[in-house]
């Protein structure tokens, strides 16, 4: 470790994940209290947020990961008088080193576990990796169906940056994940905190957040959702690719008023939804997490019942 690192202030807070579960939001509403810190570069947003410096093992790409050890404490220069220095990265949930590595860099560390129902969560996930082109596979449920290649370094997209973060099974397992963080930092260094508390009432849920911390719990941000994966289905992405052609756009465009081409848009929607709400591998894949639920419920000693059968127009946004 350089000179100049060592004298750097250790981060202390870790919103460990799940990502798209509302942690993109929780990481801006906190980074504006006054005595907490996350580190911030509008230029470089995605990589000074989640560095993922401490999950080597998930073999993250250069422009994902902050991997020199100097370079990721330089994020927290300057930041002392801060009683919390956060890291976002949502990747440590996953991680089976970073729990033990967040110990070892920091003891006294609190974390925060972000969750939501692990179909919504593969579904929100799988749209995120695909607008960003991690994944190859379109179809959400046909990517899932690869989880067990995947886990064997099968299948892997060349264009990925995160080729050990596409079994969508595997991460979707949260019980053992979340168990892993109670077992190396005890319950009450760890808050779970899930995305249906938040969507609903976020102002109650980041104050239970802020009391955790144990600082000024009077301070307010503007509760703007963060991140939000669009719900784009097949037809959809298809149009979509289409139209960013300028020939295909002008063409479109000289031929179809906007007025229509919102017409058709929404019509699109509206029959991938009920495709989507009518698809028996939906329900298929919420038994093959049931058993998870069951585990995760006693665990956190929280009815998520819910989970096993959600009403489809009361699900929480998809966001991060």
């Amino acid at each position: 470790m350089g000179a100049d690192a060592a004298q750097c202030p250790m981060p202390n807070l870790f919103i460990v994940g799940a990502p798209k579960c509302g942690t993109t939001s929780v990481y801006e509403y906190l980074r504006g209290h006054h005595d907490i810190y996350f580190p911030h570069d509008d230029n470089d947003y995605a990589r000074v947020k989640e560095p993922n410096h401490l999950c080597p093992e998930l073999d993250i790409g250069a422009k994902d990961a902050i991997r020199d050890r100097d370079a990721y404490l330089a994020l927290y220069r300057g930041s002392a008088g801060a009683r919390w220095r956060g890291d976002a990265s949502t990747n440590y949930l996953f991680s089976e080193i970073a729990a033990n590595a967040i110990r070892r860099l920091s003891p006294q560390a609190r974390i925060l576990i972000m969750l939501r129902p692990p179909p919504d969560w593969m579904r929100s996930y799988h749209s995120e990796l695909l607008r960003h082109r991690h994944e190859d596979i379109a179809d959400f449920h046909d990517a899932v169906a690869a989880s067990e290649d995947r886990s064997h370094g099968r299948r892997i997209p060349a264009s990925t940056g995160v080729p050990r973060c596409l079994d969508y099974l595997a991460m979707a397992r949260f019980t053992p994940q979340v168990q892993r963080y109670y077992d190396v930092f005890g319950r009450d260094a760890v808050k779970v905190i899930l995305l249906e508390d938040l969507a609903t009432s976020p102002a109650r849920t980041f104050r239970q957040i802020l009391e955790f911390l144990d600082v000024d719990t009077e301070y307010r941000p503007r509760f703007s959702v963060h991140n939000e994966t669009p719900r784009h289905g097949r037809t959809e992405r298809l149009l979509r690719a289409g139209y960013r052609h300028a020939s295909v756009r002008t063409a479109i465009q000289h031929v179809v008023p906007s007025s229509a081409r919102r017409r058709i848009l929404a019509l699109v929607r509206r029959a991938e939804s009920r495709h989507a709400s009518e698809d028996p591998r939906d329900r298929q894949l919420r038994l093959q997490c049931a058993a998870d639920i069951g585990q995760l419920s006693a665990l956190i000693d929280r009815d998520l019942d819910h989970w096993l059968n959600p009403p489809a127009r009361q699900r929480p946004k998809q966001r991060d």
